[in-house]
């Protein structure tokens, strides 16, 4: 009988592996690491955005702003220069341009290395005034809008004269015309219809006088011509009594309507004289 050896099964060590703490001091350790390390990229990125040439303000682009107004917005929008871009305070000064009376909407955008644009809409012409022999559209404070192009195809695009010639300067030139578009855009706003009837709005240092051209009547306005109502309801009343006015012989083509509940009209006899 043969004997043979048979040795016990053999069996591979188990790994070594590290203990549950362990891990979690690793796990901690790497993520910390992780964190300063892309704390301290974002904080580079920051810093180079912030201060770095190459992401300062260098170019104010303005887009839409008429010329007459051009140095307005600029003493708004040139603080910007030489701003880090990303932390220039945008809003503030698009906010003070979107409160002036020619800005209809105002909005700025960051481009990109160095440049902030400034997209601004005008608001619409109400009326024309003459600038060196040419006509040009103005808005509702006065501001020239460009030269007129024509009349165009949407209603209200026949636009009366604002006409201040007797102005003794450029100055005061610019402070009448816009006293008569704001009492334009006063008239559109208090009554639309008589806004039709007016072809001129003529000024001059104690008020304005204005051509109703259905009427054929020039009316005389006192310097409250632009309150709420005021014209609008004075310029009614004339309406109301021209033809009685006329069948009594009085004159209704040059009509003084400064004072508070009177119609002052020509004298029938050429005497100079009103009649209340």
């Amino acid at each position: 009988m043969s004997s043979f050896y048979r040795p016990a099964s053999i069996r591979s060590p188990r790994p070594i592996r590290p203990s549950r703490r362990r891990k979690g001091i690793a796990g901690a350790v790497l993520l910390l690491v992780l964190v300063f390390g892309s704390g301290g990229a974002a904080g580079t990125a920051v810093w180079l955005l912030r201060y770095h040439p190459r992401f300062t303000v260098k170019r104010v682009v303005l887009e839409g702003v008429p010329d007459a107004r051009r140095s307005e917005a600029e003493e708004l929008t040139d603080g910007w220069i030489g701003q880090p871009l990303l932390f220039a305070d945008v809003d503030g000064p698009v906010a003070r341009l979107s409160a002036k009376a020619w800005v209809a909407r105002a909005a700025a955008r960051r481009v990109v290395p160095d440049t902030i644009a400034v997209q601004v809409t005008s608001r619409g012409p109400v009326a024309l005034s003459r600038r060196e022999g040419d006509l040009w559209s103005v808005d509702r404070s006065g501001t020239g809008l460009g030269p007129y192009t024509g009349r165009g195809s949407r209603e209200g695009d026949d636009f009366p004269l604002v006409d201040a010639e007797e102005a003794p300067d450029e100055e005061t030139r610019a402070a009448w015309i816009a006293r008569g578009a704001a009492f334009v855009e006063r008239l559109r706003s208090d009554d639309p219809a008589l806004l039709h009837r007016l072809s001129e709005v003529l000024l001059r240092e104690d008020g304005l006088t204005v051509v109703d051209q259905e009427a054929r009547a020039t009316l005389r306005f006192g310097l409250d011509a632009g309150e709420p109502h005021r014209a609008a309801a004075a310029w009614r009343a004339f309406l109301a009594v021209r033809d009685e006015a006329s069948r009594h012989g009085l004159g209704t083509s040059e009509v003084d309507l400064r004072f508070a509940d009177r119609i002052v009209l020509p004298a029938p006899a050429s005497s100079g004289r009103g009649t209340t």
